[in-house]
């Protein structure tokens, strides 16, 4: 019993360090699919980052890695300036959902940045910035794969094409076959 309790812990420890690697790589990377997973906090300068924080990269031996932005603050640690880790995970992504469930709600209708802009009450240049921040998209390629998705779904239920296209949001067959020559495989 006392042998396994050992080796239990050693493979703990193992897959933190595996973990902590995983992590640190991911730093060096600067890898925007890793924000809000966890944050890194650099002893020397007394400051917590995202993984995707453009600021000099740290050495490893001042890094330590949090869960939490509140776990780093616990641990005497302030927020970075430069890419303000609690407010990225939450607040920005929170309005690109909101975003994203208006898009599909008003498929058959062309959103345009405007609308959207009006809707959520930001520029529109703000509003596409901070949505391919979170995405990696524009709205309208967001809008263009949930259509193709949709299309896709109907026709895999085995509705004919036409009803499948218009469901989907397409308003005439050439604008479903201009952008799906491509992307129906």
């Amino acid at each position: 019993m006392t042998t396994n309790a050992i080796l239990n812990l050693a493979e703990t420890v193992d897959m933190a360090k595996t973990n902590q690697a995983q992590q640190w790589q991911a730093v060096v990377d600067r890898d925007r699919s890793q924000d809000g997973k966890f944050v890194f906090a650099v002893s020397s300068t007394g400051v917590y980052c995202r993984p995707s924080c453009a600021a000099r990269r740290p050495r490893r031996e001042n890094v330590t890695f949090f869960g939490k932005p509140e776990d780093a603050e616990k641990a005497g640690y302030r927020a970075c300036l430069r890419c303000r880790p609690k407010f990225m995970g939450s607040v920005q992504s929170n309005v690109v959902k909101a975003m994203c469930r208006y898009i599909e709600r008003h498929l058959d209708e062309p959103v345009t940045l405007a609308q959207l802009a009006r809707e959520f009450h930001q520029s529109p240049f703000h509003l596409q910035r901070t949505f391919k921040a979170v995405l990696g998209i524009t709205p309208r390629a967001y809008a263009d794969s949930v259509r193709m998705d949709q299309l896709k779904e109907n026709l895999r239920a085995g509705h004919s094409v036409t009803r499948a296209m218009y469901d989907a949001g397409y308003g005439s067959s050439s604008r479903l076959y201009e952008r799906t020559a491509s992307q129906l495989e």
